[in-house]
């Protein structure tokens, strides 16, 4: 008969750790269909020889980068959800709403602020959380980076204005309106800002200094999204008196006013190309402008059963947008 510590004449070496399986995470991993891309350009003249790709795993190893799809923009459509993600619970917070995301200009992380004040960085490549730290005392109501991503600026609900650095180091705050800011958006030469709040008023603040330039009123309710054009001194505005407003960022003055919704306008933004605009509004239609014929919209996208409360243009396709609503 065996002894305890040996099995089939050898003794057993235990040292107090038993072997843990290795979770599996879920990982993106952008390697591979770059260097499938850097491959097949030399091999191929131009759209005519690459094939569409299907909905199918056996197209994984076709797979190519999304700028590299100009042939047929659709493959660039995401219709698979990732991983959801929640917060950790510490000694100061608990599960809460999200009002406020923003990933980080190299696309590696993103950065989530909630209605307790606080940020949350997670890792865009596995999907799992990095830290947590305490931004704002109020909910965190909008943010965003500056172009040449060295600096972020984010929100709160009680007006107050903060700069973070790319390593997210606090370097300035202050006081921007007496009401929430819903919207803020920078000029393309990232110089000055603009913000929108629930105060009704637009402001434009220089960057570098955070003093105030310019305040512009005109909306006669709450200003709930805003954004510069990219490339010329005009900030698109829409607000809870159902009107899509165009201002010059010069003079404060007001170049069109557009009765775009029924209901409040909820969200806008330019196209790349700086002629085309699009508006979100509480109902639940999307809208697609001229700004050289703003008279009436080119385009009404119809779809939502709810009010709609966000829209995002792709970074490389102006003709692909996202949007979401209350639901």
């Amino acid at each position: 008969m065996e002894g305890e510590g040996e099995v089939s004449g050898f003794m057993r070496v235990f040292d107090g750790k038993r072997g843990r399986k290795q979770p599996k995470r879920k990982c993106v991993d952008f390697n591979s269909s770059s260097l499938t891309h850097l491959h097949a350009r030399v091999l191929f003249r131009d759209y005519r020889d690459l094939q569409d790709l299907q909905p199918s795993l056996a197209h994984d190893k076709k797979l190519r980068p999304a700028y590299s799809c100009h042939e047929n923009p659709a493959s660039c459509v995401t219709t698979k959800l990732a991983d959801t993600s929640v917060n950790k619970n510490n000694a100061y917070s608990h599960r809460c709403p999200v009002f406020a995301i923003a990933w980080t200009p190299e696309g590696r992380g993103l950065v989530a602020g909630n209605s307790q004040g606080e940020f949350t960085l997670w890792d865009g490549y596995e999907f799992n959380f990095l830290t947590i730290w305490q931004g704002h005392d109020q909910s965190v109501q909008s943010m965003t980076w500056s172009h040449n991503g060295e600096f972020m600026v984010s929100a709160d609900k009680t007006g107050l204005i903060k700069y973070w650095m790319n390593n997210m180091n606090e370097v300035k705050k202050f006081q921007g309106h007496k009401d929430s800011i819903r919207s803020i958006s920078f000029s393309p030469s990232d110089l000055k800002f603009v913000t929108g709040g629930d105060d009704c008023v637009l402001k434009i603040w220089d960057f570098e200094t955070g003093a105030e330039e310019r305040a512009i009123t005109g909306h006669h309710w709450d200003v709930k999204c805003c954004h510069w054009h990219p490339y010329k001194p005009l900030i698109l505005s829409g607000g809870k008196d159902h009107k899509v407003k165009l201002w010059d960022a010069r003079t404060g003055s007001c170049l069109d006013t557009i009765h775009a919704h029924k209901n409040t306008v909820r969200a806008c933004e330019w196209s790349s190309n700086g002629n085309w605009f699009f508006t979100g509004g509480r109902d639940q239609k999307v809208k697609l402008y001229d700004l050289r014929r703003t008279n009436e919209a080119v385009l009404t996208f119809n779809g939502h059963k709810n009010e709609v409360t966000s829209l995002a243009l792709h970074p490389f396709y102006e003709t692909l947008f996202v949007t979401g609503d209350y639901s």
